[in-house]
């Protein structure tokens, strides 16, 4: 691509040794709602480019949207001058893979017609099914995403894939009363099913207007288990996940630091990236370093098999670099069903969303649990509020008691309900 070649040889001119660049373009058919009506049909073409420069082992990057001659050479001069002030780290380097490579998926195209069926379906939906629903904000957009990473040692990649998004906002209000606010958003190869059948859209919808009745649990404060729904699963994975990644891992305080090919989690614990997927809608085959990335397994049956480091947290570590950068995971679901994983509960809670910070390095949290229900003697009993939950995230994931036959894959992951024990609930 002339644009990029231009890129490499402007910042080598000015006096990079080595040097990449990162490009994004993606062009995008997108339908909005306000005020519960289709208010919006628009196409947008977006470009986003990364340039970075390495001097002496200095290494700095800059990030632009417009790519006219002018802009990019002011951004390469700022780029030089900044990458010339920063700090040598030996680990500062670009692929040398050699490899001239171009990825393209199987495209559909867009389909504006059925597009504008299926968000005028969802809407009717939404009001008929579900009339204390508030729609704040929704988007369902067809994204047609081009990727290219060029660097001066002479490796060039490209790829290009198509899907479609949905994001939705939502809270429900009856007279006085209002829920939370929840979202989604969720990503999908096609439009064959109608809106409120992806993801966990419909289950999320219901449970909104749930909890416009919420009970605050009798028992003030218990030991209990819990079961996290896909949703809520995806920020602990994310988490487990920056423990594979360059900052845990280079600093020294990842929980998996020297375990690879150990059993470190419960055995019933399987977990793959699948950037290439056939089962998620979204594709990344490469990474803004250069990296080719692959399906691979993180962890299977519980023990490690894969660190997820980038090229600089590989010479950083001297470990091998990961499969992927951390995303596009799928964890592999069980054969109970959830109805007698809820039925096997003396007293505890399903987990549907989670608010707190990041748990210490030592896996120890707590939050609140938002649009959530209490469980007792097997069954459910009310959504809940005013509910804090507190544990051991690590001591968790080892001692798993039950993952579903269910999942739900959002077009980005696909997660189970995963049941976990010994967590300490408290309720005001």
């Amino acid at each position: 691509m002339e644009l990029l070649n231009k890129c490499i040889n402007l910042l080598k001119e000015k006096g990079a040794q080595k040097a990449e660049v990162f490009l994004t373009k993606e062009v995008k058919e997108e339908i909005n709602i306000s005020c519960g009506e289709i208010s919006l049909l628009r196409t947008m073409e977006e470009y986003n480019l990364e340039m970075t420069a390495i001097i002496d082992n200095k290494k700095d990057t800059i990030k632009i949207n417009q790519i006219d001659v002018k802009t990019l050479e002011e951004a390469v001069d700022e780029l030089i001058n900044n990458t010339l002030n920063s700090q040598p780290d030996e680990a500062n380097d670009i692929s040398d893979n050699i490899l001239e490579k171009n990825y393209q998926a199987e495209k559909l195209g867009a389909d504006i017609p059925l597009m504008h069926k299926r968000f005028q379906n969802f809407i009717e939906k939404a009001k008929r099914d579900y009339p204390e629903l508030v729609i704040g904000e929704a988007v369902l957009e067809y994204n047609d995403k081009y990727e290219y990473y060029y660097n001066s040692n002479g490796v060039k990649l490209s790829s290009n894939f198509d899907n479609y998004s949905f994001m939705t906002m939502f809270f429900s209000k009856k007279d006085k009363k209002t829920s939370s606010f929840n979202y989604t958003i969720i990503t999908a190869q096609d439009l064959e099913k109608e809106i409120h059948e992806l993801g966990s859209l419909s289950i999320l919808m219901k449970e909104s207007v749930e909890h416009l009745e919420p009970q605050s649990i009798e028992t003030k404060k218990f030991t209990g288990d819990i079961i996290v729904t896909p949703d809520c699963m995806t920020s602990l994975i994310y988490i487990l996940a920056a423990h594979l990644q360059n900052y845990y891992m280079i600093s020294g305080i990842s929980k998996f630091a020297g375990k690879l090919n150990e059993k470190v989690l419960d055995e019933k614990f399987t977990l793959k990236t699948e950037p290439d997927s056939d089962i998620l809608a979204g594709k990344k085959y490469f990474g803004k370093d250069g990296l080719i990335y692959n399906n691979d397994y993180i962890f299977k049956n519980g023990v490690l098999n894969n660190y997820l480091l980038d090229l600089y947290g590989s010479k950083k570590t001297n470990l091998k670099t990961g499969p992927s950068n951390g995303n596009y995971f799928i964890v592999e679901n069980g054969d109970k069903p959830l109805s007698e994983m809820i039925k096997g509960i003396d007293k505890g809670i399903i987990l549907c969303r989670f608010s707190g910070g990041n748990p210490a390095p030592n896996g120890d949290f707590s939050g609140i649990a938002k649009n959530s229900y209490y469980v007792e003697n097997g069954e459910i009993k009310y959504p809940i509020k005013e509910t804090m939950v507190s544990g051991n995230l690590f001591n968790m994931f080892e001692n798993i008691k039950d993952i579903s036959k269910e999942f739900i894959n959002s077009g980005f992951s696909s997660f189970p309900y995963i049941k976990f024990s010994d967590v300490v609930i408290s309720s005001k």
